[in-house]
C-alpha cells in the first residue's frame, strides 16, 4: 500500500452503534392503541353511569310504591289507591316504551297492554282491576298481589 492511502485508512472510524430510539414520541401504532383504549374506558363509563341511572330510578319507583301502599289504604281508600298504582304503571310504561301507544290506552286495553308484558308465569288477573276499578263503586281486590305485580313490573321495565 502507498503512504498516501494508509493515511486515508487510518483516518476511517470503526463502526459505530446508532443510538437508541428515544422514547418520545411514540410509533403511529402506540396513539392509535391509546385512542382505542380510552374509547373503550369511555364506553365502560357511559354503560356503568347508564346502569346505576337505571338502578336508582327504579329504587325511586320502588320507593313510590311503598308509599303508595302507607299512604292509601286500600280497605278506605280503593279509588285513590289505583289511581296511584295505575299512574305508577304509566310512568314506568312511558319510560320503557316512548315509541309505543301506551300513553293513549286506557280500561281493557290498557290492561291487555300489561298482561302481555309481564314476564310468564305471572298471573296479571288482577291488573283487571285498572281497567274497571276506579269507575266501580266498592272495587274488589288483592292489594297485595297488585303491589306485587307493579314490583315485577318496576323490576322488569323500570
Amino acid at each position: 500500500m502507498s503512504g498516501d492511502h494508509s493515511q486515508q485508512l487510518a483516518q476511517l472510524a470503526d463502526i459505530h452503534v446508532t443510538a437508541e430510539p428515544g422514547l418520545w414520541p411514540p410509533a403511529p401504532g402506540w396513539w392509535v392503541l391509546g385512542l382505542i383504549v380510552l374509547l373503550g374506558l369511555l364506553l365502560l363509563m357511559r354503560a356503568v353511569l347508564w346502569k346505576l341511572k337505571a338502578r336508582r330510578r327504579r329504587r325511586a319507583w320502588l320507593n313510590e310504591l311503598d308509599s303508595i301502599a302507607s299512604q292509601y289504604n286500600p280497605g278506605t281508600r280503593p279509588h285513590e289507591y289505583l289511581a296511584a298504582i295505575n299512574r305508577l304503571f304509566r310512568a314506568v310504561a312511558l319510560r320503557a316504551f316512548p315509541d309505543t301507544a301506551c300513553a293513549r290506552l286506557e280500561g281493557e286495553a290498557w290492561v291487555a297492554f300489561l298482561t302481555g308484558l309481564m314476564p310468564e308465569g305471572e298471573v296479571a288477573g288482577d291488573l283487571a282491576v285498572l281497567a274497571r276499578g276506579p269507575y266501580a263503586p266498592a272495587p274488589d281486590f288483592d292489594p297485595a298481589s297488585l303491589q306485587r305485580l307493579a314490583s315485577v313490573w318496576v323490576e322488569r321495565y323500570g
